[in-house]
């Protein structure tokens, strides 16, 4: 027991927990994770925020749930470090330090990669859901992303929330 409570701890606080950012023998930094998606959120899909969507508890709920894989889970931390990689590449800046105009660029170019493709399909998935999603999962706060599309929502809602 002693063991799953400390693996499903250590699992939990990685989002929480800073990460040294390093090139070569230069210490660029110490950042969270989820400090870089919050800013990736937001230079994704701006109106996030002004639209309470509370997309950075999503991805964090996402990250710690068990019916989402690890590999999924692992993807979207290992993004962040290669998203960083290419930031202190060409700037020398971790990715939250630059200015948007520089963020911009980073997310262009990574975005001609495979991986950095996916990944930010990945975050602006999971952006949108933030936002459209039902507010039982504490999300889309007073169905302002559905006001937002004149979206009536159907019918029955959830009683529950099922993450």
């Amino acid at each position: 027991m002693f063991k799953n409570s400390r693996r499903t701890f250590l699992k939990q606080s990685f989002l929480s927990t800073a990460v040294l950012v390093m090139a070569g023998d230069k210490l660029f930094g110490a950042i969270t994770p989820l400090e870089t998606l919050v800013v990736v959120q937001e230079d994704l899909f701006p109106h996030a925020k002004e639209l309470s969507s509370n997309a950075s508890a999503y991805i964090s709920l996402i990250l710690n749930h068990s019916r989402v894989s690890d590999r999924d889970k692992a993807f979207i931390r290992n993004g962040v470090q290669w998203l960083n990689e290419e930031a202190i590449l060409q700037y020398k800046k971790l990715y939250t330090q630059l200015s948007p105009v520089n963020r911009q660029n980073i997310l262009h170019t990574v975005s001609n990669e495979k991986w950095g493709e996916r990944w930010l399909y990945t975050l602006l998935t999971y952006t949108m859901e933030a936002m459209l999603g039902d507010p039982i999962y504490g999300i889309n706060k007073n169905e302002s992303g559905w006001k937002w599309l004149h979206h009536t929502a159907g019918i029955p809602r959830p009683t529950k929330a099922f993450l």
